[in-house]
């Protein structure tokens, strides 16, 4: 099952990375008549492009469950976290061009500390999480961070260090949203869709993915790509993998020497992200300026 997992959880990288790319060239674009988080979704379904890359986010959504009900948190997430390296392999082809030396070498820097990281950490399969309060005080916990961090977000005067604790923010929202899946798919294997709509997590991870996609949309919005996406991904990395140690006791291993090569490959994976990121914003922000200069 864990072979079929990996293999979901790399289509849904795919598919989240061009529903990332297209998400934020448009969200990027909004005039500034599109006022606040409401304004700027409003204007947002009125662009063609942005609801195909919402209809990606889609299928990638149903990947991930489809993953995350085969394998653990621990490791189905961070693939999908590393997801935006597809993005390079992609521009390159619609560009036809072959990716450029930075690009190369920043996509083989996530796949390396992706890799290691899987197979230094190699967690225990972990159990059914049932729902105790265990989960709800996690939940509530992730909730909490989040919005202390939208509210430090909001008092702050410099753009790039609100898209920064914007990504902040959706990383635990998403991360959340991981762990709450899971609970759902469990409860839908054990009692069908009427249980899994009965319980708790499943309205949860509603109102907590609805909030994370409206932060990164504002997000997207107010600085480059390169200033929040790196963030959000580990942060979600990092509060997914603690819902799967405390809820689904998903135990990796945890001796000194693992621990610290479990660390590094993390951090070799925000740098590659990091420098994804910026190539990524190049052509964005040309984009940004020919559509502005024609207002």
């Amino acid at each position: 099952m864990t072979a079929l997992a990996t293999v979901l959880a790399l289509l849904s990288a795919a598919t989240f990375a061009i529903s990332t790319s297209v998400q934020h060239q448009v969200a990027g674009t909004a005039p500034e008549s599109a006022r606040g988080p409401v304004g700027l979704i409003v204007h947002l379904f009125s662009r063609p492009w942005w609801v195909i890359g919402q209809v990606f986010a889609v299928v990638g959504f149903g990947l991930h469950a489809m993953a995350l009900h085969y394998g653990q948190i621990a490791v189905v997430q961070p693939i999908v976290i590393s997801g935006i390296v597809f993005a390079v392999p992609a521009r390159a082809a619609i560009s036809r061009r072959l990716p450029s030396r930075s690009e190369v070498q920043a996509v083989s820097l996530t796949a390396l500390g992706l890799a290691v990281f899987l197979v230094a950490s190699n967690p225990t399969p972990g159990l059914d999480s049932g729902l105790g309060a265990r989960a709800f005080v996690l939940s509530g916990a992730g909730v909490a961070a989040a919005v202390l961090a939208a509210m430090v977000a909001r008092g702050s005067a410099r753009a790039s260090r609100r898209a920064f604790l914007l990504g902040v923010t959706s990383g635990v929202l998403f991360g959340l949203v991981a762990g709450l899946l899971k609970m759902s798919l469990q409860e839908l294997a054990a009692g069908g869709v009427v249980r899994m709509l009965t319980v708790w997590p499943t309205w949860a991870m509603v109102v907590v993915g609805g909030a994370g996609v409206v932060t990164n949309q504002v997000a997207y919005r107010i600085a480059r790509l390169s200033t929040s996406m790196p963030v959000l991904n580990i942060v979600d990395g990092l509060v997914a993998l603690t819902f799967g140690f405390f809820v689904f006791q998903e135990v990796p291993r945890h001796s000194p020497l693992f621990i610290l090569i479990q660390v590094a490959a993390l951090a070799c994976v925000a740098m590659g992200l990091w420098v994804v990121a910026r190539l990524e914003d190049e052509p964005v922000e040309h984009e940004i300026e020919r559509v502005r200069s024609h207002r």
